[in-house]
């Protein structure tokens, strides 16, 4: 089967729309979006990866990305949250990957009067991440974490169902069911640290905050 999608340019092929360039900002960007009588602040702050989930530095740069921000044992929930106290909710990830290059995002909740703090205190952990990169025993823990949460979800049959879809859109057959564990198990502290390098750029990010906040973000 043959796609093709209507474009102000034309008629462009599914490979066409694919196989575009990826579009990474090289400036950074504010933007906020006011909304009156919002009780609190919802913040994004990201970028375009330029990786597609098949791409060499993609799972690499995920387990990365679960240790800087996936549930309450990222570092993010652990710093922004439950010792600085200003969200309580903030998270890391990656998507909108497995057709076509992705995109890397934070996603956090403010008060309004929390928000400047809130929204320092993120780029920090960011930056350091970046500069640093994550410890082997957090990639120990968190390849544990992830590899447990894969099993339990093929578990069910609709789990590995849905499991089996994904990996096909991704361009994967029915040996990546196993083969994903192991790729996981064989990342290094230095191919993951690599991916954060190369991939990510905390001065050249977008930072969209909507809500009760004023246009000039005070």
């Amino acid at each position: 089967m043959s796609v093709v999608a209507a474009t102000p340019c034309g008629v462009v092929s599914e490979n066409q729309m694919f196989s575009r360039p990826p579009i990474v900002p090289k400036v950074a960007a504010d933007i906020t979006v006011p909304l009156t009588d919002k009780p609190s602040v919802t913040m994004l702050l990201g970028q375009a990866t330029g990786l597609r989930y098949s791409d060499p530095d993609s799972l690499a740069l995920r387990l990365g990305t679960a240790i800087l921000g996936r549930g309450f044992t990222g570092r993010l929930m652990g710093t922004v949250r439950d010792k600085e106290g200003l969200t309580y909710n903030i998270g890391a990830n990656m998507g909108d990957d497995s057709v076509a290059d992705g995109v890397w995002e934070i996603s956090a909740s403010f008060a309004p009067a929390l928000l400047n703090k809130g929204v320092e205190s993120t780029r920090r952990e960011v930056a350091k991440w970046w500069k640093d990169g994550v410890t082997e025993q957090e990639l120990a823990v968190r390849k544990q974490g992830v590899i447990g949460s894969y099993d339990v979800g093929l578990s069910t049959t609709l789990g590995l169902a849905e499991t089996i879809l994904v990996n096909t859109q991704r361009g994967y057959d029915l040996a990546w069911l196993e083969g994903y564990p192991k790729a996981l198990k064989a990342l290094t502290r230095e191919q993951v640290n690599a991916a954060i390098k190369a991939h990510i750029n905390p001065n050249t990010m977008v930072l969209v905050q909507a809500g009760s906040v004023a246009l000039s973000g005070k």
